[in-house]
């Protein structure tokens, strides 16, 4: 028993590995893409940098809607830039998962839509941040998931003031 629970330790600490394609092949797409999404790194190209799921919240007013799923494609400027960046790939990701934090990644405060081209640009300014002016030419999204139908997860009802009480009219005798 103590060896099957050993095994299957091991197969779950070597999971992510797998699930990854190794971080060299573009992985599988089609899960919930986004419109517009579902590019895949080619496996060829050695100046592409195809990031870990990055989780990011969706917030409207400090409310918590649900979590943004998505994988994050960078295209450095040459195969020496794409190499160092390698090299900082957890210092990358975390930067983009501060950003994320930061400030919502709602479009006009609506939490079923992503601003896409607003977090390109943060997020490419977080990984150059982190590996240097100008060594991205491109970033792109792919297997973008949300969570958390909104319909499930409704915005609370709006509160209406109590209405004043009307003064009491005049007692007579």
């Amino acid at each position: 028993m103590r060896l099957a629970v050993l095994a299957f330790a091991v197969l779950l600490a070597a999971a992510p590995a797998f699930a990854s394609g190794g971080g060299e092949e573009g992985g599988e797409g089609g899960h919930g893409a986004a419109e517009g999404e579902g590019e895949k790194a080619n496996p060829g190209d050695l100046n592409a940098l195809e990031l870990p799921m990055l989780v990011a919240p969706v917030t409207v007013n400090g409310r918590l809607y649900h979590y943004a799923y998505m994988r994050v494609l960078l295209r450095a400027k040459d195969g020496d830039t794409a190499a160092k960046a390698r090299d900082k790939v957890p210092y990358i990701m975390d930067a983009m998962l501060r950003e994320t934090h930061r400030e919502s990644i709602a479009l006009g405060g609506d939490p079923k839509v992503i601003d896409g081209d607003g977090l390109k640009k943060r997020l490419l300014t977080a990984a150059e941040a982190i590996v240097g002016t100008g060594a991205f030419t491109e970033i792109s999204f792919r297997d973008t998931i949300q969570t958390d139908d909104p319909s499930l997860n409704p915005l609370p009802p709006i509160e209406e003031p109590e209405p004043e009480p009307k003064a009491a009219a005049p007692a007579t005798h």
